[in-house]
């Protein structure tokens, strides 16, 4: 068996379920409203030399709100991104949406497993675990708890995007509590100090001077 026929079933089953492929047969998207979009993508991996596959389903939302902003006032939505990535709001690997908050990923056998079934493991992961988060975490109250609740993100996107959350729900008391830690940021002069002091200006003439 070959790692494309097991990407393909995937492929065929996100399909039945609502997603839509964006750019491969790793990345797939489904709409949950205005301005919000689900999101779930596929990792692969394994040893040199070896017939056993790794795949790890991940999960997140996209608020077009939040990440319009920050690439207007940043440049990029995360730095160094190209323009051609897909960049999820809150996102993780579906194990640490589950209450064990664990690293989830599937073996596949490539000289024995046959497709359909290597791909329904990683699929009980899309409809047992991902459709439930991506419905639940759907608006901008959702995406703030699943920020602050996740394990598992990279806290660069939590920084940034935390205090646009709270500021799109009218709660700009707690964005400014927010914010402190990029102040902070640029006080120390971090080497994203250049970045941060065009987030806070974009935030300020947005939010803080209302």
């Amino acid at each position: 068996m070959k790692k494309s026929e097991v990407f393909k079933e995937i492929a065929g089953a996100m399909k039945a379920v609502g997603f839509r492929r964006r750019a491969s047969n790793y990345e797939y998207v489904l709409d949950l409203g205005p301005g919000l979009e689900g999101w779930c993508s596929f990792a692969d991996h394994a040893k040199r030399g070896s017939s056993n596959l790794l795949v790890a389903t991940f999960a997140g939302v996209r608020c077009s709100a939040v990440e319009e902003r920050i690439a207007r006032w940043c440049g990029d939505v995360v730095p160094g991104w190209d323009g051609r990535s897909y960049v999820a709001t809150v996102s993780a690997n579906v194990g640490y949406l589950r209450p064990e908050a664990q690293w989830l990923e599937h073996p596949v056998d490539l000289t024995g497993d046959a497709p359909a079934e290597s791909a329904q493991r990683n699929m009980q992961d899309v409809t047992g675990i991902a459709l439930e988060f991506l419905r639940r975490t759907a608006s901008y109250q959702g995406v703030t708890q699943a920020l602050i609740t996740v394990k598992g993100q990279m806290p660069d996107r939590q920084i940034e995007r935390l205090p646009l959350t709270y500021a799109l729900q009218g709660e700009y008391e707690k964005a400014h509590h927010h914010l402190s830690y990029i102040r902070k940021l640029v006080d120390d002069e971090s080497y994203l100090a250049p970045r941060y002091l065009r987030y806070l200006a974009g935030f300020e003439e947005e939010f803080l001077s209302i």
